[in-house]
């Protein structure tokens, strides 16, 4: 009779519970649902699995997403995906992946689970995945990964790859001629380029790409040559192509290929190339689901959609790198070196090897 009552004092107290705060009550029932409703997908067949992820939206009619593609170029992929599952509404906020990681860590320690889902840099992934907030998510979508990029892939399903960011050499063609450019990232190292070559400061995914590529000890030899042919250090991707292009100075190590190619493709004229015989340095974006989504099934459905072709065709169009199909500008011969993130004790010391070699000559 005793356990009836302290059975019934309990129904009693989940009631009240449930009336003063009900999506809090109800989201700690289910805490683990996100999870476990993957793991259920991940044992359907495919016409099965999209089925009931398309229903699931449907009742949830949202999906909150934080955009690292930014503005119009954001804008338009998210509409994109409306067109095509008009029953989600998506309340997008667009920012750089750093910033998007460091807002999504603040929700969570708030204990507000806000944002559903994310698009972010690989690279700037370990705050997030060191405090246990990624759902994993096995999906199929990630089957039309080629074999160039499954490099990108998390054994652990922790993300799903969509696009690539490549980090490359370029230069001004009116300063430089074809004949007397640098060939390699070793050639920027040359004297004759002394003072002419640029960087952002310090980055972290630059610097990550490099060390993959050389290793540590040829990494830092690169480092103190480059230091001592005094490179020019100034913040801003796209202000530094500018400058590079109104003839400010004569090469980029550190610069996203696309802003100088979508120049070129507005003017033929512009004196802009690319030392394709230079190994890419090639980093992921990629879509994570919040451990504590309140909206699994158009995170899910969203996730699965990056790689679709429509996305992709996308991706494409705005000259950006897609994961599926040809890119816009590379050719196909073009060694890519892929890389995700290292250990910060790593990362730590790419980071000093940077200050003691170039860092001083800021």
């Amino acid at each position: 009779m005793k356990q009836v009552i302290a059975c019934l004092k309990l129904v009693v107290i989940a009631g009240v519970m449930l009336a003063l705060n009900p999506s809090g009550f109800l989201y700690a029932a289910a805490a683990q649902s996100p999870e476990r409703l993957f793991a259920e997908l991940a044992k359907l067949k495919p016409e099965q699995r999209e089925r009931r992820l398309e229903e699931g939206s449907r009742k949830e009619g949202k999906l909150n997403f934080i955009h690292t593609f930014r503005g119009k170029l954001a804008r338009g992929h998210v509409r994109l995906f409306e067109k095509r599952y008009p029953f989600v509404k998506v309340e997008m906020a667009d920012m750089g992946s750093q910033d998007a990681a460091e807002r999504f860590i603040a929700e969570e320690t708030a204990g507000r689970h806000l944002t559903d889902t994310i698009s972010l840099a690989i690279p700037d992934m370990p705050v997030i995945l060191n405090q246990n907030l990624v759902a994993k998510y096995p999906t199929p979508a990630t089957r039309r990964v080629p074999k160039q990029f499954q490099g990108f892939l998390d054994k652990q399903n922790q993300w799903v790859p969509w696009y690539w960011s490549e980090h490359g050499i370029s230069y001004n063609t009116n300063l430089i001629p074809p004949d007397k450019a640098p060939k390699s990232w070793q050639d920027l190292c040359n004297p004759a380029y002394k003072g002419q070559v640029s960087f952002d400061p310090p980055e972290t995914r630059f610097m990550v790409g490099l060390y993959v590529m050389m290793g540590d000890e040829k990494f830092q030899a690169w480092l103190k040559c480059m230091g001592e042919n005094q490179p020019i250090i100034q913040r801003g991707h796209t202000q530094r192509m500018n400058l590079m292009l109104s003839g400010d100075h004569a090469v980029q190590g550190d610069n996203f290929l696309y802003v100088g190619a979508q120049e070129k493709k507005k003017d033929p004229k512009t004196p802009y190339a690319i030392v394709y015989s230079a190994p890419i340095l090639a980093y992921a974006g990629a879509m994570i689901i919040n451990k504590n989504t309140q909206n699994p099934h158009a995170a899910a459905l969203f996730s699965d959609w990056t790689l679709s072709e429509e996305s992709q065709k996308y991706v494409a169009d705005e000259f950006r790198g897609p994961l599926v199909g040809k890119h816009p500008y590379l050719p196909d011969t073009i060694k890519v070196v892929t890389f995700g993130y290292l250990s910060e004790e790593v990362v730590d010391r790419l980071h000093n090897y940077w200050k003691q070699h170039i860092g001083k000559k800021k």
